[in-house]
């Protein structure tokens, strides 16, 4: 086994995900790994809900932009479509 707090575990499970995590979510997730176990389980309960929650409000600000973009990119390809189709007649 490994001499790794938990905190340098979290650390080193977050750089090693291969996912799409903007810097500022891994920011956040980084802040949380410097207070496992340094505080009393409330502390720790209590980091986890507000980590939680910056999360949610990220996952939602992700949702908005994706939505947004889709619409855009949608009327794009179609403007684009129809661009081809009179250029070729």
């Amino acid at each position: 086994m490994s001499d790794l707090t938990a905190g340098q575990s979290w650390e080193k499970a977050i750089e090693a995900s291969e996912t799409n995590l903007t810097e500022e979510d891994k920011n956040v997730l980084f802040m949380l790994s410097k207070m496992l176990g340094q505080t009393d389980v409330e502390g720790q309960i209590s980091q986890i809900e507000v980590t939680e929650e910056f999360l949610e409000k990220q996952i939602k600000e992700a949702e908005e932009e994706k939505n947004k973009n889709e619409k855009l990119y949608s009327r794009l390809g179609t403007t684009i479509g129809l661009a081809i189709v009179i250029i070729l007649i």
